[in-house]
């Protein structure tokens, strides 16, 4: 929690337990309270790296089962399990394919599915940012608020101490002030310092992790669209091998009957002016 430096003024006669011993009501509540921050931002700290590590893993574990699987639209998730971020947007984009399954039969079919599955995956992509800066606002706040709060105490030493100068002010009497300012000093350097080092490295891993949600989101959109193209294209051949069928006659056509001969016209008869 302290740093190795700490430790020598902690052993020693005159360390921190003595400077704190010498503090006022005031100065020891703003320590306390400096404390607290500092195993709050290490328990964050700590959390976070392991849910990283966590999630991280998850989600290449999902992504290589996911290479096997012959379609992504077969897939179903139970709602009630705890699902991984990629997990969840396969889960999201199969939702909204379900609306549109057995309904394609053409282009604009595919781009009316395709709307939807990718707005689907624009608001899983959101909220699952939303989980990855989980403890992110906490550590933020201890890097700005820890030396605000040193400073505070450092003031109010100051204050105390002015406040006991006379003409024969004692060590004891200026002694309450100055622990004070330099115990309060130092514990807000001790809260702040680590969690910006924390804060800076997860924000990295957390800007990492929502770069690989993105390019996985995109290419999860492309699978899905070739899939339905597959779709729609094996509705169309079926369609028109049941084409020729149904034109197809059920039974074989009778023989026509013979037809009568047509009547030859009297006024074509050869040697009909003759014979009359």
């Amino acid at each position: 929690m302290f740093s190795l430096a700490t430790l020598p003024l902690l052993a020693s006669d005159r360390g921190a337990m003595w400077f704190y011993e010498q503090m006022d009501g005031p100065g020891r509540a703003i320590a306390a309270i400096l404390l607290l921050c500092s195993f709050i931002g290490w328990g964050a700290m700590i959390q976070k790296w392991s849910d990283i590590q966590e999630i991280r893993r998850r989600n290449h574990a999902f992504e290589r089962r996911l290479r096997d699987e012959a379609a992504v639209t077969a897939l179903n998730f139970p709602r009630s399990a705890a699902l991984s971020p990629y997990e969840f947007l396969v889960a999201e984009s199969t939702t909204a394919y379900q609306r549109h399954r057995g309904k394609m039969s053409a282009r604009q079919d595919i781009a009316l599915c395709m709307g939807h599955v990718e707005n689907a995956i624009q608001r899983g992509i959101s909220r699952t940012q939303v989980k990855y800066e989980e403890k992110m606002v906490l550590l933020s706040s201890l890097v700005s608020g820890g030396p605000f709060l040193g400073l505070l105490g450092t003031v109010w030493g100051v204050m105390i101490t002015f406040g006991a100068l006379t003409d024969k002010a004692t060590i004891s009497m200026l002694a309450p002030g100055v622990s004070g300012a330099l115990v309060t000093t130092t514990l807000g350097l001790i809260v702040a310092i680590p969690a910006t080092f924390g804060y800076n490295y997860l924000l990295t891993q957390v800007k990492i992790m929502t770069t690989e949600l993105e390019n996985y989101a995109s290419s999860l959109a492309d699978r899905i669209e070739l899939e339905l193209e597959a779709e729609v294209r094996r509705n169309l051949e079926s369609t028109r091998a049941a084409a020729p069928s149904a034109a197809a006659p059920a039974h074989p056509a009778a023989p026509a009957a013979p037809s009568a001969p047509a009547p030859i016209p009297t006024d074509t008869i050869p040697g009909w002016e003759d014979a009359r």
